[in-house]
This record gives C-alpha cells, sequence and structure tokens, in this order.
C-alpha cells in the first residue's frame, strides 16, 4: 500500500496478495475527524485469479458504478459517533491518521495511513489588514504567483484545509476572513468588497507574487466577484467560485434568527442592491425539527434546507437585474463549479446566469464551467467522506457518489486552471 504517508488529493495504491482465487476480502478503513467524530467505511471485494486484490481494478460489491474507484474506502467513509447527530466530514488543515484493515478467510491485517493538507515544508503565519484577518500557508519553493481563498458562512477554518493543500502543490494560499474572527464583523452585513482588494496587496505584499487568483465559495462569492467586477484594486489573474452567487442578497443574522433589512456587502461606502431571504419559508421544517428532536431516542440533525428561503427571489426579474453583479466587468478568466442538488441556494441557476451574462456581453472566452447533476453546496478537496450531505446548520445536498465526484473533478480542474493562468 503505497504511499502509506502522502497528500490527501492522492490516494494511495492499495494492492494485497496471498488470497485465494475468487475469495470475498472484506476491508476497513478508520479515522477521527478534525471535529473528533470517528468515520468508518467497510466493504467487501473479490480476490483476482492469481489471489490479489487491487483496488485500481476491482470493483466493490454493490458500488454505485461498474467503474473501479481506488478512493471509494475514503469518501464513503459513514459517521461512526455515537450519541451524536452526523454532521459533515471536518478536514483538519495539517493531516490525519487513517487505519486500514484487510480480512480474508485465513488472515487479518491492518497498517496505519497518514494523510496530509500540509506537505512538509508548507509553513503558515497570521496576516491581517483593514477588515480582514487570517493564515497565510506558504511552501518552502514557490514561483512568483499566489491565491487568495474567500471564504463562506462557514468561516476561515472551513478553507484553511483547501488553502494548504494549494501551498501543498506550490501556490501560497491565504485564507481572508472577513467576519466571525476576534476584531471582525459578527455576521454577513455589509462587509466592504474593498477588503478582497486590500488582502490582494497584503499578498502581493507577503509573498512576491506578480500573478493572483481569488478562490471564493458560496456567500464570499458575491463580495469576491463584487470586488472583481467594482474595484480596481481587486484585479486578478484569474478566479474560482464555487457555489457562486450571480447576485447580492440580504445580510445573515450574527446568532440566527430574523436576518437584519440590509444588504450583505457594500462597495464605495453604500449597501449593494439586495435581494431578500425568504425566512419564513423555513419555518415548517424548523418546526418538523423541534417535534423530531423531542420524539427521537437518538440525537437528530437539525441543518435547514436554506434553498427554500433564497429562490423565490430570484423569480422577480426587475429585482434580480437590480441586485445582479455585473460580472461582465471582470476581466479574468472565471472557473465556476456548482451542484445541480444544492439545497443550501440555487447556485447552479446563478452559475448559469453568471455564464450567461458573461457570454451576452463577448467576454469569458477562457470562462470553465462546471455543473454537476447529484452534487450539493459543499465541493471540497477531493478523497475525504462525502456521505453526510449536511453541517451544524446547512444542508448541502447529493449524494455521496455524486459529490465525491465534484470534488475530485472540480480539484484537478481547478489546479490545471491555477496552472494555466497562473504560471504557464
Amino acid at each position: 500500500m503505497e504511499p502509506r504517508d502522502g497528500l490527501v488529493d492522492d490516494p494511495p495504491s492499495i494492492t494485497l496478495e496471498g488470497a485465494e482465487a475468487g475469495e470475498s476480502i472484506e476491508l476497513e478503513l478508520a479515522t477521527t475527524d478534525a471535529a473528533v467524530h470517528r468515520w468508518r467505511f467497510s466493504g467487501s471485494y473479490t480476490a483476482g485469479q492469481g489471489g490479489e486484490l487491487d483496488l485500481d481494478r476491482a470493483l466493490l460489491a454493490d458500488a454505485p458504478s461498474d467503474a473501479p474507484d481506488p478512493s471509494a474506502p475514503f469518501w464513503a467513509m459513514e459517521f461512526a459517533s455515537e450519541d451524536e447527530p452526523p454532521v459533515a466530514f471536518t478536514a483538519p488543515p495539517d493531516s490525519l491518521e487513517y487505519e486500514l484493515t484487510a480480512t480474508s478467510a485465513s488472515s487479518s491485517e491492518t497498517v496505519k495511513l497518514t494523510r496530509r493538507w500540509t506537505a512538509p515544508g508548507v509553513s503558515s503565519a497570521a496576516l491581517s489588514g483593514e477588515g480582514f484577518a487570517g493564515t497565510l500557508f506558504s511552501p518552502e519553493a514557490h514561483g512568483r504567483s499566489a491565491v487568495l481563498l474567500i471564504p463562506g458562512s462557514t468561516g476561515a477554518s472551513a478553507m484553511e484545509p483547501t488553502a494548504a493543500l494549494l501551498a501543498s502543490r506550490g501556490y501560497p494560499a491565504f485564507v481572508a476572513a472577513y467576519m466571525q474572527e476576534e476584531g471582525l464583523p459578527a455576521a454577513l452585513e455589509e462587509i466592504p468588497a474593498e477588503i478582497t482588494g486590500r488582502a490582494l496587496a497584503a499578498l502581493r505584499a507577503e509573498t512576491g507574487a506578480k500573478r493572483v487568483a481569488v478562490l471564493s465559495a458560496s456567500v464570499g462569492t458575491q463580495g469576491a466577484l463584487a470586488a472583481l467586477a467594482l474595484d480596481p484594486a481587486a484585479a486578478a489573474d484569474c478566479a474560482i467560485a464555487i457555489a457562486p452567487s450571480s447576485v447580492i442578497w440580504q445580510a445573515l443574522p450574527a446568532n440566527g434568527g430574523r436576518p437584519p433589512n440590509k444588504a450583505a456587502w457594500s462597495h464605495g461606502g453604500e449597501p449593494l442592491p439586495w435581494l431578500p431571504i425568504h425566512g419564513e419559508r423555513l419555518l415548517p421544517e424548523i418546526v418538523k425539527h423541534a417535534l423530531l428532536r423531542r420524539i427521537s431516542p437518538h440525537p437528530r440533525p437539525s441543518a435547514l434546507h436554506m434553498l427554500n428561503a433564497y429562490e423565490p427571489s430570484l423569480d422577480k426579474t426587475e429585482d434580480v437585474e437590480r441586485a445582479t453583479i455585473p460580472v461582465e466587468e471582470i476581466a479574468c478568466p472565471l472557473l465556476l463549479a456548482c451542484g445541480e442538488d444544492d439545497q443550501m441556494w440555487p447556485g447552479a441557476r446563478m452559475a448559469a446566469a453568471i455564464a450567461q451574462r458573461r457570454g451576452a456581453a463577448g467576454v469569458g472566452a477562457e470562462d470553465v464551467m462546471l455543473s454537476f447533476a447529484d452534487a450539493g453546496h459543499f465541493i471540497r478537496p477531493p478523497v475525504t467522506p462525502t456521505t453526510v450531505p449536511w453541517n451544524d446548520a446547512l444542508v448541502s445536498g447529493g449524494t455521496a457518489a455524486g459529490n465525491a465526484r465534484a470534488q475530485s473533478e472540480t480539484w484537478k480542474t481547478m489546479l490545471s486552471f491555477l496552472d494555466t493562468h497562473l504560471t504557464s
């Protein structure tokens, strides 16, 4: 099994020998994530004619596809912490230890595996400025390019593993939080879009980068795309938007409850025009969760399908045009990635609107659009569990296999996109 110690996006090649031809072999994989939740995979494979098992060629019993998938034991791991409601896998910015056990009728063997987001030699340091603060991950040696990450509502820590993995692939990567950190606003309420330009300036100064990319996710795409379109200081060589928004939305509350009657983002000291969130449409689901928690003998998740609150506003044409981000003014190429089963907001619909608007304006010839039928809102680094498509608050959507495919294909395309526009 090689490599036993490697990057998380490079699954080990698992090969076993010594079984009987056609013998059933049970594989078990277990780990504990950054939130101290246990995860476990158990699956059956059949040894080949020579008694060997090679996951690059072998099929998992009851697999959702008829093609071998050596990464399946990693993304198909299931939540295994008792007495806790299942939530999405929490990746660390450094590494996790895995235990892999192979059992046949005659023997059993266990090995330890290490999967790293941070490669040896990658360092991290705090970096901050007006309206932002976060962590810069830097490889020992790098070219004159870097990546700025603008997180979504889940905060900077959720994007640090992505930044660490980008640094492990050679790109200095800075996660710039704009809320929910000490000294920053508590909620997404009239956050200045100019923060993107300020963070890019700090990143360039710290790394000496001549070429930069902006990678944003979820609600962070509103501010990032608005900055790229409206703020000359936010000029970048390319930009990536995961589960993007084509419009500016209403502000989000700090601790749940009713959203404030304000814009999420501002520019030039003024709130940007925005679309409302219909929070009242979530009441039936909130009531259902409360009832089920009272009668269920087991802990239950309380995440919400926020799509119901966002989607109605996109049907009001005049309001949408007023709140639309002028993405046709973005000079650099865009990579858009979305899940068509996004249950957080209409990400696929808004990604299509971005592509259509840029196409109608005659820009975006180098843009790339990725849309996945069975994927949800969370599209994170690959080869991590996708069997629980929700966190504490939000339902992401998608199937386990669909989300795993989206994560894998998006990551490969992202690295190629960055190579094309930052290093080639």
